[in-house]
C-alpha cells in the first residue's frame, strides 16, 4: 500500500489522500479514487495506465461492474460516472438537490 500511496502523490504532485480502490474481476487493473481523480494502475508494476478527470471534486467510491466491462465513479460532486474498459466515461449523471449538501459514498453494480 504504500507503494501505491507513494505513487499517487508524485503523480498528483500534492498529499492526496486514497478514498478507494478497486480490482478489476480478472486482476488486469487497479483503479483508485486520489482527490478529484480515478487513477487506472497495472497492479503488477504499480505502473499509472491512465489518469481519469471527470469528476469537479473529491472521489469517494468505485466500483466494477462483476463482468469487468464497466466500471463507476462517485463524489463530493453528486456525480457518478460510467466508464468502459478503454477508459472512456460513456454515462455521467448528478444527483441534483437543492435542499442539503449531499456526496455519491458508495456504488454497486448488481
Amino acid at each position: 500500500m504504500k507503494v501505491l500511496e507513494t505513487r499517487v502523490e508524485q503523480i498528483t504532485d500534492e498529499d492526496t489522500s486514497i478514498n478507494d480502490l478497486c480490482f478489476r474481476p480478472d486482476g488486469s487493473q487497479l483503479i483508485v479514487a486520489a482527490g478529484n481523480k480515478v487513477l487506472v494502475f497495472d497492479p503488477l508494476d504499480c505502473k499509472l495506465i491512465k489518469g481519469l478527470a471527470g469528476h469537479k471534486e473529491t472521489v469517494y467510491c468505485l466500483s466494477y461492474a462483476k463482468d469487468g466491462s464497466l466500471f463507476a465513479s462517485g463524489g463530493a460532486d453528486k456525480t457518478v460516472i460510467i466508464w468502459t474498459t478503454e477508459l472512456e466515461g460513456i454515462l455521467r449523471f448528478q444527483l441534483i438537490n437543492r435542499l442539503e449538501p449531499l456526496s455519491i459514498r458508495l456504488l454497486l453494480f448488481i
